[in-house]
């Protein structure tokens, strides 16, 4: 009798259950994808751009037909007000964990990004993973750029910045939030942000076709913005880090005549402070391996060596010497004295370069002296 007296109460509490009591219904949702914030008069702006999942995905017989993108502004005294005023306007609820991309604007970096952090990832929608950029454009216009080919709105630089890094193997290495925070926390750390700005180069039918491209770098330092630094200026990042897999040098001779382009890969970088006639000095051994793609001159494989350490040197120390100028330590040496345990100030260390360069003949042809 008991027995049945349990199994009629637990199928009364069962019967009294919902299997999906908290199920949501996706239609109901604005999904944000990514967001960009600027700093007006005193007044933050957010950016929010809005896509229809669908958009996202690749679909059967669908074709090439673009969905719209949708971008929602707000604005207030500080990142919490402003998202209010955005998701006045916003019909259904806004769900943030499709956030794939922050653009932050220059004024807003030069103010600081810790004034905004907290507001921004007080949420629990918010993840450390979006990627991370810089730009002076126009936010609206940036985050309503589409893409080149296809539906899907993400087949863009925003979203897999780390796709067209691997093949170019630049010195616009994508930093994600995590990685951004982290870094601009450190004392002695220089964070290098990449830059967007928007492009017209390319045509569709027959009319210019905007679409953002990374110009240059921006060096932020405890979370604010030092300087800016384009393409060419910063060339000699990419040797510097051990993560470049694979990079293009071009080649010059003495007259400054281009002879050819050397891919790099393999980079080891060892960083050693020192004294030299009593200045601080951070001695840099690198080693790597080189082949030739292109040779527009008969040259001996050790010319060639000799034209490839020149190039390495002079793009390293002119990227560094533009950063000293613009009082940024572009290569972070002094936190090779930190990590070190050693004295720092603010001072930038002196750079001492020690290249070897393994050249390996490959492909079809051979390099003989």
């Amino acid at each position: 009798m008991k027995r049945a007296w349990k199994s009629a109460l637990v199928g009364c509490i069962m019967l009294s259950l919902c299997g999906c009591w908290d199920v949501k219904n996706i239609q109901y949702f604005n999904f944000v994808n990514m967001i960009g914030i600027d700093y007006i008069d005193g007044k933050y702006k957010i950016y929010a751009q809005i896509n229809d999942l669908a958009s996202m995905a690749k679909q059967e017989g669908s074709g090439n037909t673009l969905n719209p993108i949708v971008v929602g502004k707000g604005e207030g005294e500080s990142i919490g007000v402003a998202m209010f005023d955005l998701l006045k306007e916003s019909q259904m609820r806004m769900d943030l964990t499709q956030t794939k991309v922050f653009i932050f604007s220059d004024r807003l970096l030069a103010k600081g990004i810790f004034n905004i952090h907290d507001d921004l990832m007080r949420t629990r929608d918010q993840r450390y993973t979006p990627w991370v950029f810089a730009t002076n454009e126009d936010l609206s216009k940036i985050l309503s750029t589409k893409p080149i080919t296809g539906s899907s709105s993400i087949n863009t630089v925003y979203y897999q910045p780390n796709l067209l890094y691997k093949q170019m193997q630049s010195s616009f290495e994508p930093l994600n939030y995590q990685k951004f925070v982290r870094s601009s926390r450190e004392p002695f750390e220089t964070t290098l942000l990449n830059h967007l700005k928007l492009s017209q180069s390319w045509d569709k039918d027959g009319k210019p076709f905007t679409l953002p491209i990374v110009n240059g770098l921006v060096a932020l330092k405890n979370g604010k913005s030092e300087a800016s630094f384009n393409r060419k200026e910063v060339s000699g990042v990419k040797w510097l880090k051990e993560r470049t897999l694979r990079g293009i040098l071009p080649i010059k001779d003495d007259q400054g005549t281009f002879v050819g382009t050397a891919a790099l890969k393999n980079n080891k970088v060892k960083k050693t402070p020192t004294y030299r006639n009593g200045k601080r000095v951070v001695k840099l051994d690198i080693s790597m391996d080189a082949s030739i793609r292109e040779q527009k001159k008969p040259l001996g494989l050790n010319e060639m060596n000799m034209l490839i350490k020149k190039n390495l040197v002079d793009e390293i120390i002119k990227t560094y010497e533009v950063g000293k100028k613009r009082s940024v330590d572009i290569y972070s040496l002094n936190e090779v004295w930190y990590r070190k345990g050693l004295t720092v100030n603010e001072d930038i260390p002196d750079l001492e370069l020690h290249i070897k360069v393994n050249l390996l003949a490959t492909n079809m042809f051979e390099l003989r002296d």
